[in-house]
């Protein structure tokens, strides 16, 4: 515990551990937005909170995403936490939690994005086991897998996204709920 004391000590380190605790799985711009630090600043102690075990980095695709290795863990569900940090994803993912199941096209007008680039991104969900596919006639069918999964981990970081998209769809659910 000390160590941790120790290296948290400077007030700038334990503003990014802090924000990176609080918001698990943000990527460097989005953290340098939120802690509003010089790039190279920020890469130091980012580097030194590493190299401390304090936080780790998981690189996704073009982005390394940050979580603290010390605080609350993700576990399994820390590739869906990577993938709702995604605008369009997260769209995506919310209208699939308010229905059972939907077409491409039936998405693609909700989300008020191109139904090529709605597949693209359904694919990423698909393979990721977030979003599973079903076929009627001839149409084929998404749906989220495990929607309470998703939706308790959209109410624990509700505040982390910074979308009022994901503060009413949970105050919503919520109310249904009571």
């Amino acid at each position: 515990m000390a160590e941790l004391e120790d290296a948290l000590a400077l007030g700038t380190r334990d503003r990014i551990y802090r924000a990176i605790a609080k918001n698990p799985g943000l990527h460097f711009r989005e953290l340098q937005r939120r802690t509003n630090l010089a790039t190279g600043s920020l890469q130091y102690h980012l580097d030194y909170l590493t190299k401390r075990n304090l936080v780790r980095s998981v690189k996704q695709g073009k982005f390394v995403r940050y979580y603290s290795a010390r605080g609350e863990q993700l576990g399994e569900d820390e590739t869906l936490m990577n993938l709702l940090r995604q605008e369009s994803l997260r769209k995506i993912v919310l209208f699939l939690l308010t229905k059972k199941s939907a077409t491409n096209l039936s998405i693609s007008s909700a989300v008020e994005l191109s139904p090529s680039t709605v597949s693209w991104h359904l694919s990423k969900l698909v393979s990721n086991g977030i979003v599973g596919t079903r076929k009627r006639l001839r149409k084929k069918y998404f749906y989220l897998i495990s929607p309470e999964k998703t939706m308790a981990l959209l109410r624990v970081y509700k505040k982390s996204f910074l979308d009022d998209i994901v503060d009413h769809f949970v105050e919503i659910w919520e109310s249904m709920e009571s």
